[in-house]
């Protein structure tokens, strides 16, 4: 089963794919222009920047798998956001930090604190803060780009928002544990030996039939209260319950699970007119022209050009 913290990260990694390939770019330009990561860029590009099994690798070969493979979308990474810069300029368009915190807080919905949304950032996608905070700015300039002149009534916002209740409401989280067993007396044992103060961890790694969750100790990680993916009933339960509680045994289809609530945090809930201009701006973005398509429209009305020849050189 997928947790909300799972279905969050492959959201962020969508959205922050270009913010990789502009690192990727970065990189590349800084090995041709001779600066970085300790490569001198002389014009005698077969110095050698790694060994292995007493083979060599070159600056040039580096430098030729780099912008063979990712360089054409790095480069048009470039073009867009001095397009996109341009363009914010002309349309007097500015993005405040208040917006920008505002946007961070919502992708972070679902991780258990700022540090671990951080941290889950620079283990899976290899971004610091500054790299995240610099693509949340990027995209919420082209949004704003993309929408601008558009208009929505007030009227339109509020049918909007009585169709979408549950959406513009954060979501308490709770870091759960489980233990699965097979049979309702199985569970009931479970439970009893609890009572008598054994260790929840070392019973779901010993007993659990839920392998994934029982090699960890029973941990799920982080749910959602709401979370599909979980059994309602199961759910329910763990909202009623105190941190360090345990609670079952609860049928699952044809097994039975004992959890416990390791934690619960509740977010904090956005102000009316935060959720009004979330709103707006998602029913906006749902009338303009695709981001791709304006990030295109805007590199053809600044003129950008590409002489670079992409083909392998020898």
């Amino acid at each position: 089963m997928m947790t909300r913290q799972e279905r969050t990260l492959r959201k962020a990694v969508v959205i922050l794919a270009a913010a990789t390939l502009l690192l990727g770019l970065l990189l590349f330009w800084s090995l041709r222009s001779g600066g970085g990561l300790g490569y001198t860029g002389k014009s005698d590009e077969s110095e050698e920047v790694a060994t292995i099994a007493g083979q060599s690798v070159s600056g040039q070969q580096w430098v030729n798998e780099l912008k063979n493979k990712h360089g054409d979308e790095v480069l048009l990474g470039i073009l867009n956001r001095i397009a996109v810069q341009k363009e914010a300029e002309v349309l007097g368009i500015k993005v405040s930090d208040h917006e920008v915190e505002q946007e961070l807080k919502a992708t972070m919905a679902g991780y258990s604190s700022e540090e671990q949304y951080y941290a889950q950032m620079q283990t899976e996608l290899g971004l610091s803060r500054q790299e995240v905070r610099d693509e949340t700015v990027y995209r919420l300039t082209l949004q704003a780009i993309a929408t601008a002149g558009i208009v929505i009534q007030d009227s339109d916002i509020n049918d909007y928002l009585k169709q979408n209740e549950d959406r513009f409401r954060p979501k308490k989280v709770m870091a759960l544990s489980m233990i699965k067993v097979r049979t309702y007396n199985e569970a009931e044992k479970v439970m009893d030996r609890l009572d008598r103060g054994e260790n929840f961890a070392a019973l779901a790694k010993a007993l659990s039939i839920d392998e994934e969750s029982g090699e960890r100790g029973g941990s799920l990680g982080d749910v959602e209260e709401d979370d599909p993916f979980w059994p309602e009933e199961m759910l329910k339960t763990a909202a009623g319950l105190y941190a360090g509680d345990i609670a079952g045994p609860l049928q699952d289809d044809d097994s039975y699970a004992i959890i416990r609530l390791d934690r619960i945090t509740s977010p904090e809930m956005p102000s009316d007119k935060e959720i009004r201009a979330r709103a707006r701006r998602e029913m906006a973005l749902d009338r303009a022209a695709p981001l791709q398509q304006v990030e295109s429209d805007l590199r053809t009305k600044y003129d950008a050009a590409i002489y670079i020849d992409n083909r392998p050189q020898d």
